[in-house]
């Protein structure tokens, strides 16, 4: 179990400074983003949830419908959600990202990739196999994870 534990803490060593090494790339899309990090939480849940209430909204960043309001209102005033009434229930107001806001989030999220696409590419066929099996690993627990499930080592 020991040598399980040191083989953790070397993966998380690396993916640290990984990591850090990224984060000095200042290309990054969240450098140019003027957002304040509660706007940016309300973008990144309506990306994952494709639209939500204000209570909703104030329910998962553990804040008031209030303060929720304001963080909305100031993102619509920039263009990145709107409102549209809930078909279901009319008194209900839906937020949701707008085109812009889209792209805007999906930019933040997947930056990186052109550079770890570059970096890829300078690894061996071999190195390349043993990234894609682990990232296979990692990507099956986080899937089983989202769905509550926690499923042991094989």
């Amino acid at each position: 179990m020991i040598d399980k534990a040191r083989i953790i803490a070397r993966i998380i060593d690396s993916q640290r400074q990984l990591q850090h090494q990224l984060a000095y790339d200042r290309s990054h899309p969240l450098f140019d983003s003027h957002l304040t990090v509660p706007q940016l939480k309300v973008l990144l849940v309506l990306s994952l949830e494709g639209s939500a209430s204000g209570q909703d909204l104030g329910r998962i960043m553990g804040v008031s419908l209030a303060t929720v309001t304001g963080i909305v209102d100031r993102l619509v005033g920039h263009g990145l959600v709107a409102r549209r009434e809930d078909p279901n229930d009319r008194r209900v107001r839906r937020i949701e990202l707008t085109t812009t806001g889209t792209t805007m989030i999906d930019g933040i999220i997947t930056a990186g990739i052109e550079r770890l696409q570059q970096m890829l590419e300078r690894l061996t066929v071999d190195e390349l196999h043993t990234i894609d099996r682990a990232a296979t690993l990692l990507a099956r627990v986080a899937a089983a994870d989202a769905c509550g499930q926690h499923p042991g080592p094989d």
